[in-house]
């Protein structure tokens, strides 16, 4: 199979105003610091490795190189992208087009609903579990536009799940700093669980390309499964420790007020 051109062009140009609008804002208001901003940049870079180029030509027929899109949107490029404080910045300029929609559906009760950590972790997982579990994983592998469909479900799951448990933008429904630590700890279990069952399961789950075996298949998903099983656990803990630290900061602060 064959990754329509027209997808590196649509997310070449996504990424490319995505990134202007992001610099400007940060001009206009210059209400993001630097080290923020370094992580949205660094989000939006590895964001058009897995979207432009080889890579998501190479997924359509290499299921481990999907895994590797599917990690890297779910689990590394949609936190960074939230600890960029992008949301802040567009309810920031209401004055904007994006600043007056965002504002609106911020407003909208619906929508709100979406910034809820449970309701976060609940889409979180159903997209996980959706996406490797059911007819649309091997849809996914078939046809090469369901294939580029699901990564913008990859990446759209991660926002809504990383927006209320990390720092950096408006929490309409703030939660406990320990409630964070603990949502990043318990998605770790489906996470590396799902790599698990990628990599110990003796059935191809999924179709294969033209000419490939199903012993070749089959090594395909378990090196696709190792993947996810170990990074997963990597990145996972990396957010812990960063929920925790702010978690700790916090509740020095708290200690120091209550002194003076």
């Amino acid at each position: 199979m064959k990754l329509n051109p027209a997808w590196d062009i649509a997310f070449a140009l996504m990424l490319a105003l995505t990134g202007y609008w992001y610099w400007r804002q940060n001009k206009l208001q210059a209400t993001v610091s630097t080290t923020r901003q370094i992580l949205f940049y660094a989000g939006l870079g590895v964001l058009a490795l897995m979207l432009v180029g080889p890579v998501p030509h190479a997924a359509i027929n290499t299921f481990w190189v999907h895994m590797v899109q599917h990690i890297s949107l779910m689990m590394l490029i949609s936190p960074l992208l939230v600890l960029g404080s992008p949301f802040k910045l567009l309810l920031g300029a209401p004055h904007s087009p994006a600043g007056r929609v965002a504002s609106a559906l911020a407003k909208n009760i619906l929508i709100r609903q979406l910034f809820k950590a449970e309701v976060g972790f609940v889409i979180f997982l159903a997209v996980l579990i959706l996406t490797h579990f059911s007819p649309l994983a091997n849809a996914g592998m078939r046809n090469p536009n369901i294939h580029c469909l699901e990564l913008m479900l990859f990446l759209l799951g991660g926002l809504i799940y990383y927006y209320p448990v990390m720092e950096g933008n408006p929490h309409p429904y703030p939660i406990p700093y320990s409630q964070r630590v603990l949502s990043l700890f318990a998605m770790m279990l489906p996470e590396t669980m799902t790599g698990f069952f990628l990599y110990s399961g003796n059935r191809v789950l999924h179709s294969l390309p033209n000419n490939t075996s199903m012993s070749m298949g089959l090594s395909d998903q378990h090196t696709g499964g190792a993947i996810m099983w170990a990074m997963g656990m990597l990145i996972d803990t990396m957010w812990i420790v960063l929920a925790a630290k702010d978690w700790f900061e916090n509740e020095r602060l708290l200690a120091e007020a209550e002194d003076e």
